[in-house]
């Protein structure tokens, strides 16, 4: 029996590559299409290239669930062309084991695909969109321009760029008392010195008393502040770029700050729990093979594993974007289209044995 598991699984994880591939190219060549026309003197067609080839680790990882629900329904499918399916039910190998051993190499790809999503595909994403920055720019030394927001402590503070050393530039200090704004604080540049200390230099201070104004400067002045380094990186990226451990991290930071984390949030469980969607669609197509595509074609299999896959990624979208706008748990709006396949898989499969 372990060798008609392996061949099960060697053929799905054989139809899983060929997916995968085909889809990265798709997308590969899609990009590449769309983005031309942005390459310029200073944005050449090798960093084009080289944007699109960081960004491949993070689309691979996106893919996998859909890619396993359709690799599953080219694998199984082949064999039930074959009618090797119906030799193994015949002597008695019922569709739970048959699933399972389906199961096997898909599980092993979604872990890999969780390794790539935290150690590669953030490191990859993140050069890519410095790249992409630094085509307007004569220097290739910033990594955070066009300025950010944030909150610190009870200040807001606006900057607007810094370097990969985390030296801050054009700082903004805006400092309040309940609705009444109290003072600014501007400084040309920032660095970090230890703990939750900042050293500003050029600092322009300007209070806001009941009468006047006073308006003072100085050459340095510490910044005592709990943002760290490494908050304002993760504050200058997109949150579908960063690893889990980051988006953790960032969102813990953003919730003790009290501000909204809820799209870091979603993205954190749209990652975590990609493992589990694509089993829960290795379910689905199981039940399929075993069903109304049982006599179908290859394209026929290929179709409806695209329309199921699209279904899918739309309900994901659809739910995880919903619990946000509606301020709901965003790890219930993900679960909610997972939920259902792995309902859907388990009694249809059930159904079919």
């Amino acid at each position: 029996m372990n060798k008609i598991d392996r061949y099960i699984g060697n053929t799905v994880l054989w139809a899983f590559l060929i997916v995968i591939v085909v889809l990265l190219g798709l997308d590969f060549t899609l990009t590449f299409i769309e983005q031309i026309k942005s390459v310029n003197d200073r944005y050449t067609i090798q960093s084009l290239l080289q944007v699109i080839l960081y960004r491949l680790p993070g689309k691979l990882a996106e893919y996998i669930p859909v890619s396993s629900l359709i690799g599953t329904l080219m694998g199984l499918g082949t064999l039930a062309a074959t009618s090797e399916l119906t030799v193994m039910r015949a002597a008695g190998m019922p569709i739970w084991r048959i699933g399972f051993a389906a199961c096997q190499p898909i599980l092993l790809v979604s872990l890999l695909g969780m390794g790539i999503s935290e150690f590669v595909a953030p490191i990859a994403s993140q050069k890519a969109n410095l790249i992409e920055k630094f085509q307007d720019q004569e220097s290739g030394t910033f990594s955070l321009t066009g300025g950010v927001w944030l909150k610190a402590d009870k200040d807001f503070v606006y900057i607007d760029a810094a370097d990969s050393s985390g030296k801050l530039y054009n700082i903004q200090i805006f400092s309040a008392d309940g609705q009444r704004l109290k003072s600014i604080r501007s400084a040309v540049s920032a660095q970090h010195t230890e703990g939750a200390t900042w050293q500003l230099n050029d600092v322009t201070n300007t209070r806001f008393l009941d009468n006047r104004i006073e308006k003072n400067s100085m050459a340095h002045a510490d910044w005592h502040v709990s943002i760290t380094p490494e908050h304002l990186f993760l504050a200058s990226q997109e949150p579908d770029t960063l690893s889990l451990s980051q988006l953790y991290k960032y969102q813990s930071y953003l919730t003790l700050q009290k501000l909204d984390a809820s799209q870091y949030e979603l993205e954190f469980w749209i990652t975590a729990l990609r493992p589990i969607a694509s089993l829960a669609l290795v379910l689905v197509a199981l039940s399929s093979v075993f069903g109304p595509l049982r006599s179908s074609t290859m394209g026929s299999r290929i179709f409806s594993g695209v329309i199921i896959g699209l279904a899918f990624q739309n309900a994901l979208n659809m739910f995880g974007r919903m619990s946000v706008a509606v301020s709901f748990p965003p790890v219930i709006g993900v679960s909610i289209p997972i939920i259902i396949c792995l309902i859907a898989g388990i009694i249809l499969v059930r159904r079919r044995g």
